[in-house]
């Protein structure tokens, strides 16, 4: 008996809509992988776990030998997630790198943008489209204690069986995987261009996005001052809701619009800043230049930190609000879900702090 590490990648909030059936779904799996192999595996569901992003992070560090499989959780809200799209985006090409990409087997579980396109404008709905993915999209209807659903489950972890039997015979070591490099595979230059274009779109988003909320306060004031001075009476109140709703309508769309963007844009960035890290550690000679640029860099994310926690209390206040009258719901919804993709930006900056203290890149002032 052996012991492997499997990550699910999914959205919490997807999990929460459809009845927990996403994590059940993958409990489900990995029983049936243990019984068809006699295997254990370690299974990591909650990267708001610490033992994810140790796990995560030392298994990428290492040649996968003992991942039995990453599985991200195709949603149009994973495409969304900037952390999502971090993970796949790592995952695939370290995978690919050490020719063992068929230990990523992505589950289409619901129908996104640029599925059915022939060229996606997302590279990344182009990345995950090169894997062969598993077509959830009716299942995740299926009685969990059905025939159906359970020979699906069976028939998955099997293909998991199969794919980890392939990897360990793979004739590519990771030696000369260093030394090779795909055609359409993002090189230092074209991943610091992406950077250069996306880091104003960021700050040009952030901006819209603040715009946003200055009008949600303007509206929410004008609310306030209406309750101060009408009746009192339940009628009234509902008529100032509906108003309320009426009025964040614009900006509430804007901010989910924005939030997708910012997701996006944030991932460009990503890549950018540790394209730029693993750089410094090839060219010390360049040393002051990166060093400046990690300055930069973490006044990036302490403004993120100070910022973004700030949404996340705006978020929780509107909690209230929802309980109030349905006619808010709608709007208040775009807002918590775009705010969010914004507040889960920190959990992609955070660990740039920890890339470049270990770059081994000296900042220290000569003296």
């Amino acid at each position: 008996m052996t012991d492997s590490t499997g990550f699910w990648s999914y959205v919490h909030k997807d999990d929460d809509a459809d009845g927990g059936r996403i994590v059940k779904l993958a409990h489900d799996i990995v029983a049936q992988y243990e019984m068809q192999t006699n295997d254990t595996i370690q299974l990591f569901l909650d990267r708001d776990d610490m033992a994810w992003g140790n796990e995560w992070q030392a298994k990428l560090d290492s040649s996968l030998a003992s991942v039995a499989f990453f599985v991200p959780v195709l949603t149009p809200r994973y495409f969304a997630s900037a952390v999502c799209r971090g993970e796949l985006n790592t995952f695939a090409r370290r995978a690919d790198d050490l020719g063992v990409g068929q230990l990523l087997m992505p589950i289409l579980y619901m129908d996104f943008p640029g599925l059915d396109e022939d060229t996606p404008t997302d590279d990344l709905v182009t990345l995950v489209k090169k894997f062969h993915w598993v077509d959830w999209r009716t299942l995740r209807f299926a009685d969990q204690e059905s025939a159906e659903y359970r020979r699906a489950v069976s028939e998955l972890a099997t293909r998991l069986v199969e794919a980890n039997a392939a990897a360990e015979v793979s004739t590519v070591s990771e030696a000369a995987a260093d030394l090779e490099v795909a055609d359409d595979e993002a090189g230092f230059i074209e991943l610091l261009a992406a950077f250069e274009l996306a880091l104003p779109e960021l700050t040009a988003t952030t901006g819209s996005i603040g715009e946003a909320i200055t009008e949600l306060g303007v509206v929410a004031g004008e609310i306030t001052a209406d309750i101060g001075t009408a009746n009192q009476s339940f009628a009234s109140r509902l008529q100032l809701m509906r108003k309320f709703a009426a009025g964040i309508s614009e900006p509430a769309r804007a901010i989910s619009t924005h939030g997708v963007d910012f997701a996006k844009q944030l991932h460009d960035v990503d890549l950018g800043v540790r394209a730029a890290i693993e750089r410094a550690k090839e060219e010390p000679e360049s040393s002051a230049e990166f060093c400046s640029f990690f300055d930069s860099i973490r006044g990036m994310v302490a403004s993120a930190e100070s910022g973004l926690g700030a949404l996340q209390s705006l978020t929780e206040s509107f909690a209230p609000l929802e309980k109030m009258s349905r006619d808010v719901r709608p709007p208040l919804r775009d807002i918590r879900q775009g705010l969010t993709l914004m507040i889960e930006g920190r959990d992609v900056m955070r660990p740039w702090l920890e890339l470049i203290s270990n770059s081994g890149v000296d900042c220290s002032p000569i003296e």
